[in-house]
């Protein structure tokens, strides 16, 4: 599968993310897993860009391997020398030689970027594959009501701190698919440059990602709200999944 997005922008990916909460998302994985008393202590984690969370995870003591399909965030995320191993892989056709986890994460609505729903059926028994059994997989998804709000709306053209951004967000109705148009400008030897990537998500009904589960062998625990631990609502804009592998 061909990948079109989160080339250019690679490079710039860690200053652009600068005031994502990392910590949070990960406490927010464990609070989760102590919730289901789950202890792991191998963890794949798909869709791992640059390998932000992949670190901290390593550095709380899991044993963790990365894997993305960009290339470009790959060769970032090894420039960080650490001991966590990265791979440049579509999660559709995951391979890593028969290894198993005992947790697999795909965080920051990375499955909303398979467009395809046969494609993501086909990534999420390729996860069930890299499980041991009773393994937990944890993802999120961006919402149709999040996508089709234009939650991705979103500029930053005044401040001292590059990369500047402005985003502007499509939703096709029929097909449930996100266009945003993404123009970036950075500061490269003290000219500015611009670049623009097209960003795709599809919005993945609860119900579609249930069966999805089910089909490929997992047993579905819960679904959030987003960092909390309540059902989603029909105004939630990102749902996250807990699954565990039963078969």
């Amino acid at each position: 599968m061909t990948q079109t997005q989160f080339k250019q922008i690679a490079t710039y990916y860690d200053d652009l993310m600068a005031g994502v909460p990392y910590n949070l998302w990960v406490r927010y994985i464990e609070n989760i897993l102590k919730r289901i008393e789950h202890s792991p202590r191998t963890v794949l984690d798909l869709a791992c860009g640059t390998g932000n969370v992949s670190e901290l995870m390593a550095e709380k003591g899991y044993k963790v391997v990365g894997a993305d399909i960009a290339p470009d965030m790959i060769e970032v995320a090894r420039s960080k020398n650490s001991d966590v191993e990265y791979h440049v892989q579509d999660m559709a056709e995951l391979d890593l030689d028969g290894r198993r986890f005992d947790l697999a994460i795909s965080l920051f609505d990375s499955l909303n970027y398979i467009l395809d729903p046969n494609r993501l059926a086909k990534a999420i028994e390729r996860v069930g594959e890299h499980l041991v059994e009773g393994g937990i997989f944890i993802f999120d998804v961006n919402t149709e009501y999040a996508l089709a709000h234009h939650f991705f709306d979103q500029a930053n053209i005044a401040s001292n701190h590059y990369p500047h951004y402005v985003w502007n967000s499509e939703y096709d109705n029929s097909t449930r698919i996100c266009t945003v148009n993404m123009t970036f400008r950075v500061v490269e030897d003290g000219e500015n440059v611009e670049f623009k990537e097209v960003h795709l998500q599809r919005a993945h009904s609860l119900e579609e990602l249930t069966m999805m589960l089910t089909d490929a062998g997992f047993d579905v625990v819960d679904i959030f709200h987003a960092y909390k631990f309540r059902r989603p609502t029909r105004r939630s804009d990102r749902v996250f999944y807990v699954a565990r592998k039963v078969i």
